[in-house]
């Protein structure tokens, strides 16, 4: 029988550059640890990671602190990580629901784009998985993963998203 895995969830940040990924799963791996999910990004230059890595029991949030440590100071720029305990009953449920889709929004930046579409989605009861934003050729483009399960009438939203757009 295999003995039960502790789990975290670790916010990496840095300035970017190449190799930053190799260190901290380079760290995570020397403590036994298997990373499940992972997203990262390059945001204007600053490198970010967000992962949940289970371990054996006797790992704990400290010593993780202690081994990214360790990978800090053998790095040319600073990493910054923040370590969590994962709640068990989150991570057991699947990463992506049935009623997941994609939603992209276009327009002119400005500020208060993405609040504006997140507080559509609350209002409709629309969960948000996922959100990319980048600015291309003066237009601001937003690409969401939603989750639809929460919703009465995929029909109304729509029609409620249309109006919301104009």
């Amino acid at each position: 029988m295999t003995e039960q895995q502790t789990h975290f969830v670790i916010s990496i940040t840095s300035r970017d550059r190449v190799g930053i990924i190799h260190e901290v799963t380079k760290a995570i791996s020397e403590l036994g640890g298997n990373i499940a999910d992972i997203r990262q990004s390059v945001l204007s230059g600053y490198f970010t990671m967000i992962l949940l890595a289970s371990f054996p029991p006797n790992t704990t949030q400290r010593s993780i602190e202690r081994k990214l440590a360790e990978a800090d100071s053998n790095s040319e720029s600073a990493i910054e990580a923040v370590v969590r305990t994962a709640e068990e009953q989150l991570i057991t449920s699947a990463s992506m629901p049935e009623n997941a889709y994609v939603l992209t929004a276009t327009g002119h930046d400005r500020i208060g784009f993405v609040a504006t579409m997140a507080s559509f989605c609350a209002e409709h009861n629309i969960n948000i998985i996922d959100l990319s934003t980048t600015i291309s050729d003066g237009a601001y483009v937003m690409i969401l993963i939603v989750d639809l399960s929460r919703i009465a009438s995929i029909n109304d939203m729509r029609r409620d998203l249309q109006q919301f757009s104009q």
